[in-house]
């Protein structure tokens, strides 16, 4: 399944080009903790969120994104993520490093409002959405590969359950580990290994569908 971890791994897979995880060096990621959880014994409320939206704002608001493909949505749970995040700062127990504690905040208000818009759509009769406009022309062929994989794997991810899709995400395109997610979702890491795993064929059989896999 190499073909689909390239694609979720891909700096162009979401809304802003950043650097997954798995590229960021451990040094940086410990630095950036250091500087929050110092703010943190100064009482500086302010000054760690701050650091936190500046180390990992860009990636949550990915995250929300792929989650609730919608981006009123994505920036309702980015906003309600930092203001849950900096309501609870000064009593993180230190149980899990920061990033991993931000993303299982945001985790649950995306899912939270995954239920609340289905239980909207249920209730009532949407209108039908108009075609998009069609998109610039790209100059690069290789490009618009890219862009063509990256949408079909987008519609991929939507067909997947909210909770399966949420644990290739943070494993992929967030470089969450699975010990660490067990943390989060309150599951064995192996459960959530094997749920990943079943997931991989699901979204190849997926792109194979749409005529986006290699």
């Amino acid at each position: 399944m190499a073909d689909t971890r390239e694609i979720l791994l891909s700096p162009s897979f979401g809304p802003f080009t950043v650097r997954p995880r798995a590229m960021m060096r451990r040094t940086d990621i410990v630095a950036g903790e250091d500087e929050v959880l110092a703010a943190l014994e100064r009482g500086d409320r302010h000054a760690a969120l701050r650091l936190l939206m500046r180390d990992y704002g860009t990636a949550v608001y990915r995250y929300c994104q792929q989650m609730v493909e919608d981006d009123d949505l994505a920036d309702e749970a980015h906003q309600m993520t930092f203001v849950q995040a900096y309501e609870g700062l000064l009593r993180f127990g230190g149980r899990s490093s920061l990033r991993t504690w931000l993303f299982g905040i945001a985790r649950h208000r995306c899912l939270d409002l995954l239920k609340i818009s289905r239980r909207r759509q249920k209730r009532f009769q949407l209108m039908p959405e108009l075609p998009d406009q069609p998109a610039p022309a790209e100059t690069a062929e290789e490009n618009l590969t890219v862009r063509s994989r990256t949408s079909a794997l987008s519609g991929c991810l939507r067909e997947l359950a909210p909770r399966v899709r949420t644990a290739v995400l943070l494993r992929f395109q967030q470089g969450v580990t699975y010990e660490e997610m067990s943390g989060l979702e309150g599951e064995r890491a192996a459960t959530l290994q094997a749920r990943v795993a079943r997931a991989l064929p699901v979204l190849r059989r997926c792109l194979e569908r749409k005529g986006a896999a290699p």
